[in-house]
């Protein structure tokens, strides 16, 4: 892989995750569900690094840190990175999928393993966020995100490589 694949993969994972965060904005005004709030997620990353809390089940109630909001978008573009390298590993070494929109709904739909079964509990709402007032919109709000994200990415793949 190549400086400039790297700084493709870079851009693309940035547009992609923009058009999650877009997605978000208008499932919210859709269907009601607010779009993630950066700034719990930055104090649970800074209450993990500081006081090594995994499952936090007092986010909502702990005061604001400094800096959190900015931790909290670092970490979700990061992750961003993270999920667009991932793809275009299964893409080109491995050949298990390909820039398509079928490929990149599916791996959207996969990818959401990751907050049903990780995040949600991390952040305190619980496995498939069954802490929550509307588990099932949560998790169908997720659903739905990952899979607009995971398209991104294989239009985004098709068009820059």
């Amino acid at each position: 892989m190549s400086a400039l694949d790297i700084l493709k993969l870079i851009a693309i994972s940035v547009v992609a995750v923009a058009v999650l965060d877009l997605w978000q904005r208008l499932f919210h005004r859709l269907g009601g569900l607010p779009p993630t709030n950066w700034s719990v997620v930055g104090r649970w990353l800074k209450l993990l690094l500081r006081d090594r809390i995994f499952v936090n089940t007092q986010l909502q109630t702990t005061p604001a840190m400094p800096g959190e909001a900015a931790a909290g978008w670092l970490l979700h573009y990061g992750i961003g990175v993270v999920y667009v390298f991932a793809f275009y590993l299964l893409w080109q070494p491995l050949n298990l999928l390909a820039p398509t929109w079928q490929d990149g709904v599916l791996f959207g739909v996969l990818s959401v393993v990751i907050p049903w079964f990780f995040f949600m509990p991390a952040l305190g709402a619980g496995v498939l966020a069954h802490k929550t007032p509307r588990p099932m919109l949560a998790c169908t709000a997720a659903l739905l995100t990952h899979t607009v994200f995971g398209l991104a990415i294989a239009v985004l793949m098709a068009i820059v490589f």
